[in-house]
C-alpha cells in the first residue's frame, strides 16, 4: 500500500500557552491530514522528558510527558480560568518554547489541577494505577527522587539511592508520599487525553508513527531497577525487555519507530504487528545493537533519507529512484535542515545536482519539487516534516542548532496550515496514488 506521512512534534503544536499538547489543536492537526489525504502523523518521542528537554531523553520509557496535557478541560471544569492561564509566564516568543518558563508555568498549573481534582475519590484513577502497577510506582517514585535532587544525574545521587537499598527508598516513599501521588496522578491525566486523540485520529484515518530510542539512558527508570535494560549480550534477555517495551507501543501507537545511532549513523527500525512478528523484530533489533554500520549497510537496514544523497558524504542508495516498494523515506531525518536550508548549505556543484535531480533550480520551486520526486518513488510510505510544505527555513528545523538550548523549540503558528496547503498535498496524493492507508 503506497501512502504518505507528515513529521510533526506534538510540542511544535500551536497553543496559546506555550507549547502544543493533547488538546484542540491536535485534533484540527488530524483535521488537517485528513483534509490532506494524508494517513499517517509521525510524531516524536512522547515521554516524560530530563531537564535537557529532548525527547530522545526519557525519565521512563512509559511514562508520558506532563507537558504535553492539555489545561482546556480544567478551565471548562472552573478550576481556574483562561484570564488566571494567561497571566502566567509561558515565555513570549510564539515562534519558540521557552522550556523554562514553560516547565514552571505548567507544573504551577497541574499543582492547582492535582489539589482541586487528585484528592477526590475517582475510580478510574484507582483503576489506572492499578492497571499501571507494573511501572508507575517506580516512575512516580524515581520522578520524585529526580525533583528533590534538582534534576541530578543518577550517580550523583548517592550509592543508597542510585542502588536501591530499601531503607533508603522507604524513607523516600514516606517522605515524598504527597509528589509520589501527584506524578501518578499527572500520567492517569495524561493518558486520559492520549486515548482520547488516538480515537480521534483513527475515526479521521489517520494512522500515528510513534518513536523510541534503542538505548535508554543512564538517567532514566527502566536503568535504575534494570542496571542491564541496554545489555545485548544474551539474546532471550533481550527480547523478553523488548517484548514489553514492544508490548507497550502496540497501546500507544499504530507503527513503532525505533530510533538508534551507530558509528554516528541514524539506523531506524519500524514496528507494525501486521508487518512483522515480535520475535523476528526483536532479532533485527538484536543484530542492530550488536552490528557496526557497515554491517547494517551490508544487511540493508538503514534509513532512506533524501538530503543523505547529496553532498560530500552522498550515498547513493539515499536517492529515489533505489527506493523499493518496501522502504519507508524521509526527505530528512530530524537532525537534518528544512528543505530550504539544506539546499542553501551546498557546494556549488551539490547543489547543481540537486536541481538536475529535481527538475529546476528555482527557489520559489525546489522543496515543493523535492516533495514530489520522493512521492513518485516505489516507497511504500514517504514522510516529510511540515516545514518543508510550509517552504520555511534553517530557523525552523527541529535541531542542529549551535546552541542546544534552541533544540527542539519550534513552534507552528497557527493559522499556517490552511484549506489551500491541504488541497495541494492531496492533489499529489491522488496524483501518485498515496491514498491509501498503511
Amino acid at each position: 500500500m503506497r501512502t504518505s506521512g507528515v513529521v510533526m512534534p506534538i510540542f511544535s503544536l500551536p497553543s496559546d500557552f506555550g507549547i502544543g499538547t493533547l488538546g484542540r489543536d491536535a485534533c484540527d492537526f488530524i483535521d488537517f491530514l485528513a483534509a490532506a489525504d494524508v494517513h499517517v502523523w509521525e510524531i516524536m518521542p512522547i515521554c516524560h522528558t530530563d531537564s535537557s528537554f529532548s525527547p530522545h531523553n526519557a525519565l521512563c520509557a512509559r511514562a508520558g510527558n506532563p507537558l504535553l496535557i492539555d489545561l482546556q478541560p480544567f478551565v471548562d471544569c472552573g478550576v481556574f480560568s483562561s484570564r488566571e492561564l494567561s497571566r502566567m509566564d509561558w515565555g513570549r516568543d510564539r515562534a519558540k518554547i521557552s522550556y523554562p518558563k514553560v516547565a514552571a508555568a505548567k507544573y504551577k498549573a497541574l499543582e492547582m489541577v492535582f489539589d482541586a481534582l487528585g484528592s477526590q475519590p475517582d475510580s478510574k484513577f484507582d483503576r489506572f494505577r492499578e492497571e499501571n502497577r507494573d511501572w508507575l510506582e517506580d516512575y512516580a517514585l524515581f520522578a520524585s527522587i529526580y525533583e528533590q535532587f534538582q534534576c541530578l544525574p543518577l550517580p550523583l545521587w548517592g550509592e543508597g539511592v542510585a542502588h536501591r537499598l530499601h531503607t533508603e527508598l522507604d524513607r523516600l516513599r514516606i517522605r515524598l508520599d504527597r509528589h509520589i501521588r501527584f506524578y501518578e496522578y499527572l500520567q492517569y491525566l495524561f493518558y486520559e487525553q492520549w486515548g482520547q486523540l488516538r480515537t480521534y485520529a483513527a475515526q479521521r484515518g489517520v494512522r500515528i508513527m510513534g518513536s523510541m530510542t534503542f538505548l535508554l539512558p543512564e538517567t532514566s527508570v527502566e536503568l535504575w531497577t534494570d542496571p542491564a535494560a541496554n545489555d545485548v549480550s544474551f539474546r532471550d534477555a533481550f527480547a523478553d525487555r523488548w517484548k514489553q517495551r514492544l508490548g507497550w507501543s502496540r497501546r500507544l501507537y499504530d507503527i513503532t519507530k525505533v530510533y538508534h545511532r551507530v558509528d554516528g549513523q541514524e539506523v531506524f527500525a519500524f514496528y507494525e504487528p501486521s508487518w512483522v512478528t515480535s520475535d523476528d523484530f526483536c532479532e533485527t533489533l538484536l543484530q542492530i545493537g550488536r552490528a557496526s554500520a557497515g554491517d547494517l549497510a551490508a544487511a540493508g537496514r538503514y534509513t532512506h533519507a533524501f538530503q543523505k544523497g547529496f553532498g560530500e558524504q552522498a550515498a547513493g542508495r539515499h536517492l529515489p529512484h533505489w527506493y523499493d516498494r518496501s522502504a519507508i523515506a524521509y526527505v530528512g531525518t530530524c537532525s537534518d535542515d528544512t528543505i530550504r536550508g539544506w539546499i542553501k548549505t551546498l557546494d556549488k556543484a551539490a547543489a547543481q545536482d540537486v536541481n538536475e535531480y529535481i527538475g529546476t533550480a528555482l527557489p520559489r520551486d525546489q522543496a515543493w519539487s523535492v516533495l514530489r520526486t520522493m512521492w513518485m518513488s516505489q516507497a511504500a510510505i514517504v514522510l516529510a516534516p511540515v516545514q518543508d510544505f510550509l517552504e520555511l527555513g534553517s530557523a525552523t528545523r527541529l535541531t542542529g542548532f549551535e546552541n542546544p538550548a534552541d533544540n527542539w523549540t519550534w513552534r507552528l503558528r497557527r493559522g499556517s496550515l490552511t484549506n489551500r496547503l491541504a488541497q495541494r498535498i492531496a492533489r499529489m496524493n491522488r496524483l501518485f496514488d498515496r491514498g491509501g492507508r498503511p
